[in-house]
C-alpha cells in the first residue's frame, strides 16, 4: 500500500506505465477541477487496460464495513474534493467472507487501520492490500468526488 500526495507522483514512475498514466490522469483531473469547479463523471479507459472511474461517493460509518481486495487489478483511490477515511489491512490478517474471482473481488472482515484522504492525496492498493473505502470523516455522512483507477496487474 502506498499513500502520498499527487505532487509526488514522479516517485512512483518505476511502478510501471499503467500506474504512471493513472496518476497523471488524476493530477490533470484535480487541476481541471481546481480551475473550473467542474467534476466530470464517468468511466474511461486511458490505455493499457487502465480504467478511470470518476464519480461522487457518499461516505458511511466505518463500523462494520467490509474490506475488499482484488486479484487482477491494482486500485488507485484519489480524492478530487471532500474526503474520506479508507481502511487498510493485509489480506492475511482478515477472514474471507465471500470470494468472487469472476468479479475480481474478495470481501473480507476484520480489523484494519484507517487513513484519511483529502483532495490531492492518493492511495495505491495492491492485490494483498485489503481496503475499505468511503468511511466518513466526521459525524455526518457526506458526498465527495473521487477517482478510482483500475490498473491491470502484469
Amino acid at each position: 500500500m502506498i499513500l502520498d500526495h499527487i505532487r509526488n507522483r514522479h516517485l512512483y514512475k518505476g511502478l510501471g506505465g499503467g500506474i504512471r498514466s493513472a496518476l497523471d490522469y488524476c493530477a490533470d483531473a484535480l487541476e481541471a477541477y481546481t480551475a473550473s469547479g467542474e467534476f466530470t463523471e464517468g468511466d474511461v479507459e486511458i490505455g493499457g487496460g487502465v480504467i478511470m472511474k470518476t464519480h461522487p461517493v457518499t461516505t458511511h460509518p466505518a463500523e462494520g464495513a467490509a474490506f475488499e481486495a482484488h486479484y487482477k487489478y491494482i486500485d488507485i483511490h484519489f480524492v478530487i474534493w471532500g474526503g474520506e477515511r479508507i481502511g487498510y489491512a493485509d489480506v492475511k490478517n482478515l477472514t474471507v467472507t465471500e470470494d468472487m474471482p469472476e468479479k475480481d473481488l474478495v470481501l473480507l472482515k476484520g480489523r484494519g487501520d484507517f487513513l484519511t484522504l483529502t483532495p490531492g492525496y492518493f492511495m495505491i492498493t495492491f492485490p494483498d492490500d485489503a481496503h475499505s473505502p468511503a468511511a466518513k470523516l466526521g459525524e455526518e455522512c457526506e458526498t465527495y468526488g473521487k477517482i478510482v483507477a483500475k490498473v491491470p496487474v502484469k
